[in-house]
């Protein structure tokens, strides 16, 4: 019996962006527009980095925060926050905040 799963991992983000894939059919990045957002991964640049999610386009409206995780007493220390259940929905877009963090990405499924 075969297991077909359809979970993937966003683009790395390295600074403050739009959460994006790779398109299928020529390797592109796009935007992300509709997601379950499963698990986060980040590694901080100093203490107290967070990472903030936003369910939008292009910028960052506190009403629309879906996800906000804060991690590290250093640099160069890793944080991997597993959501349970299915995770959570973005249904407009996936706005990434960067504070004291190297680098982001997302695994669910877009």
């Amino acid at each position: 019996m075969s297991s077909i799963s359809k979970v993937k991992q966003s683009i790395v983000l390295t600074a403050t962006g739009q959460l994006q894939k790779l398109k299928p059919s020529d390797g592109s990045a796009i935007s992300i527009t509709k997601a379950q957002i499963m698990t986060v991964f980040g590694q901080a640049t100093a203490a107290d980095a967070e990472i903030k999610i936003y369910n939008e386009v292009g910028s960052a409206t506190a009403k629309n925060l879906i996800f906000h995780g804060k991690f590290g007493t250093a640099a160069n220390q890793t944080e991997e926050f597993k959501l349970p259940g299915i995770g959570i929905y973005a249904d407009v877009g996936a706005y990434v905040v960067l504070t004291n963090c190297d680098f982001c990405y997302v695994a669910g499924t877009f």
